[in-house]
């Protein structure tokens, strides 16, 4: 909590309130959230590094929080399980005042929080009448039979000039309006300028995706390159070119050093008046991936090394957001995404006890807060498998523990030739398995992937009914968004 401005000589009273069921651990031999007996010493004051104890809850017995699936696989290690200390105590008696108060609970006094699995699938009655290959078309975002790499740094969306893309454009004839994504993370990212050409469509002028003082940073050799695949249409003649520029909101390792989530939610307003105002849907952010190493070239973005100051500032910026009619966020990069160094060919291994506390409680928080309309999975492989590839994380976890009610997508999958070179040790992100895991969009889309969903469907790697579910999930979306 953050106290309002204050003159010299005034005060203000600041209450923070939390759920003890929060502070659970998690542990794995008995696939629980456990609040262990004996005494949590409460400390207050103005920073980390000035606390004083305030008061003590005791504990008289476990407290099972919740029971969950176990997932995620085996990392290839077990987690260091350091000895109980005797009773239990956070502290030393004699360390703490005499005149402390304390609240003595028992697991009478706490209400378990029970996931609700096998979720009924999404359905739609208007879309039974889809032939297999209607349905594909919905599964791959915003299909274009030749894709590559334009489709990620280049002019990807035919509406709005300089957004990332967008989803099922062909599939407009059977009700289903394109969501229009624009990338972040400090605002919109989209072309300043742009003009129509006689059809309608959106062509950026100049750089549309990377300035220029990004591109001087590239090797000589492929600035050239660079310039062709970032850069806009030279306009017509006649063409009328119009402004589109948007506003820089501070990064989010700057937000969450704010410690002000009042601010962070002003920040997302902006953002949303913009998304209504140029005609984006989806906010591809925030971001929230947890600092781990200062390696990380996307660290500036995310917010934290802590998962509770990442989950309150992205659920901030998406309450922000998501306050303006039709405009929702896509929080990403699910998940462990920590590390850019061939960030396309990377096993994450990690524990369920470390995924559960670190790296997906900050997802949790922002769902249970703010329930973002998106979200995004990322590149990498955890414990052997693609993260939009694991049910037990796209579909147990994110749906049924969290209870996110949105729609996943990829991150953007650009192409064979730029990923995965070596097969044997990491495999190929297939459409068809995303599909399975309960992903709805395989991002941007290509008749490559498209064509992978219709062998999906022959060889049994994903149902006609996950599809259609699948559909139904993104036909809801876009009538949220829409109208």
């Amino acid at each position: 909590a953050k106290s309002p401005q204050l003159a010299p000589g005034e005060s203000a009273e600041v209450t923070v309130t939390f759920d003890l069921r929060d502070s659970a651990s998690f542990d794995t031999e008995h696939s629980s959230w456990l609040l262990e007996a004996g005494r949590y010493v409460l400390r207050s004051g103005t920073s980390s590094a000035d606390t004083v104890p305030a008061a003590v809850i005791e504990l008289t017995e476990d407290v099972i929080v919740s029971r969950v699936q176990r997932c995620f696989g085996d990392p290839g290690f077990e987690d260091q399980k350091p000895e109980r200390p005797a009773g239990g105590e956070a502290e030393e008696a004699g360390s703490l005042p005499a005149d402390l108060p304390v609240l003595t609970l028992s697991a009478a006094d706490f209400e378990p929080r029970q996931p609700e699995y096998r979720r009924p699938e999404e359905t739609e009655k208007s879309l039974l009448s889809l032939t297999d290959d209607e349905l594909t078309y919905l599964a791959v975002g915003g299909f274009r039979e030749r894709g590559g790499l334009l489709h990620v740094i280049g002019d990807a969306s035919v509406h709005v000039a300089g957004a990332a893309g967008e989803s099922a454009g062909k599939a407009a004839s059977y009700g289903f309006k394109p969501l229009i994504m624009a990338d972040g993370p400090a605002g919109l990212r989209l072309a300043p300028q742009y003009y129509r050409d006689r059809k309608g469509n959106a062509h950026g002028v100049g750089q549309v995706s990377l300035p220029e003082s990004v591109l001087e940073l590239l090797p000589r050799a492929v600035q050239g390159i660079a310039r062709r695949l970032t850069g806009g249409k030279k306009p017509p003649e006649k063409a009328e070119v119009r402004d589109q520029y948007c506003t820089a909101i501070p990064i989010g390792t700057a937000l969450a050093q704010s410690w002000n989530t009042t601010f962070a939610e002003t920040c997302g307003d902006i953002v949303g008046e913009e998304m209504e105002r140029f005609g984006v849907d989806l906010w591809l952010a925030p971001a929230l991936n947890i600092h781990r190493s200062i390696r990380c070239g996307r660290n500036f973005e995310y917010f934290s090394e802590d998962p509770l100051i990442s989950g309150r500032m992205a659920a901030a910026l998406t309450r922000g957001v998501q306050k303006h009619s039709g405009c929702g966020v896509t929080i990403k990069h699910f998940a462990v995404n920590n590390q850019e160094t061939n960030r396309y060919g990377s096993n994450s291994r990690v524990s369920e006890r470390a995924l559960r506390e670190i790296y997906l409680k900050g997802f949790e928080i922002c769902i249970r807060e703010a329930q973002p309309c998106a979200v995004m999975t990322s590149y990498n492989l955890l414990n052997g498998q693609h993260t939009a590839e694991r049910r037990d994380l796209c579909t147990t976890v994110l749906r049924e523990e969290f209870g996110f009610d949105g729609i996943i997508m990829t991150d953007w999958v650009i192409g064979n030739g730029l990923m995965n070179r070596k097969e044997d040790i990491y495999p190929r992100v297939r459409p068809a398995r995303t599909a399975a895991a309960g992903g709805n969009l395989f991002m941007p889309g290509c008749r490559a992937d498209r064509l992978d969903m219709l062998s999906g469907l022959r060889d049994g790697t994903v149902t006609r009914e996950q599809l259609l579910s699948s559909a139904a999930r993104l036909l809801h979306m876009v009538r949220k968004l829409k109208g």
